[in-house]
């Protein structure tokens, strides 16, 4: 049996709800209940591997560009599976496979989309994971940016001068969580991964930039005595405040990747 990827299409309405089913299915989970209402369903690109369920990506109306535009949202469902079984998103870097499997899914969306009628098809994500990658590849344009992820390695990390000193307090847990009186900062581990999402683990009253930072700072220092099996922090920041970004860059860390909108216009023949 030929262990290479297969890309196939799908218009029926429901698809994407028997392909979320038997995802579920294979793992012994709960379907949950997909019957809310949904934007119009064009159908979805799947993909297999020796007939095992890879990942899919559902094309549905963009409704609110009410432009003529579709939209892809891909899933690669090792990724999901390990979501369903662990109770959160892993953090894992995609692998190859992943991004062969995005782009295919997108080109066939762009098809698919096309004998449609539609002019436009929009899908969203980092620049350097598979979403971006796949633009790339299909000559897809560059929209808007909605978020950001921020990095740094703490093992070459070297604490920035000129910011404040600030007295933090350690608070009991599984997740690396410091706090003052005016900011906390918690991180969560993965691997050798440190992970924030900035507006859940990032808490900052009346906190400036400048003290923003030094808790930030102080927190990586912690990762670099106390932890140091952990070789990159991440910092996902979704259109936060302009005082969050300075104080993240007042930190030392650095914009890794950019997660953007991507849009391809569909050449009607």
């Amino acid at each position: 049996m030929s262990s290479e990827m297969s890309i196939s299409w799908d218009g029926r309405p429901e698809v994407a709800s028997r392909l979320s089913a038997e995802m579920f299915e294979s793992v012994g989970a709960p379907v949950p209940d997909l019957t809310d209402e949904a934007p119009r369903t064009i159908g979805s690109a799947v993909a297999r591997r020796d007939g095992v369920l890879l990942g899919w990506g559902w094309v549905f109306e963009d409704e609110q560009g009410g432009d003529g535009a579709a939209r892809v949202q891909a899933l690669y469902v090792p990724r999901e599976v390990r979501r369903i079984t662990n109770g959160n998103y892993d953090l894992l870097a995609p692998p190859g496979e992943e991004f062969i499997m995005v782009e295919s899914l997108c080109r066939q969306a762009a098809r698919a989309a096309q004998r449609a009628g539609y002019e436009f098809l929009r899908w969203s994500g980092a620049d350097t994971g598979p979403e971006g990658r796949a633009a790339t590849a299909l000559l897809a344009r560059t929209q808007g940016e909605y978020a950001r992820t921020w990095s740094t390695d703490p093992a070459t990390w070297r604490a920035p001068v000129g910011l404040p000193d600030v007295l933090v307090r350690l608070i009991p847990g599984p997740d690396l969580t410091l706090a003052t009186s005016e900011a906390d900062v918690s991180a969560r581990f993965e691997g050798t991964m440190a992970y924030i999402n900035a507006a859940e683990s990032i808490h900052h009253r009346n906190a400036g930039p400048h003290t923003l930072a030094a808790v930030i700072s102080a927190l990586v220092t912690r990762l670099q005595r106390d932890h140091p099996h952990v070789t990159e922090l991440n910092i996902f920041e979704f259109q936060e405040a302009a005082a969050l970004r300075q104080a993240l860059t007042l930190a030392g860390l650095h914009i890794s990747s950019a997660h953007h909108e991507f849009e391809l216009p569909l050449g009607q023949s």
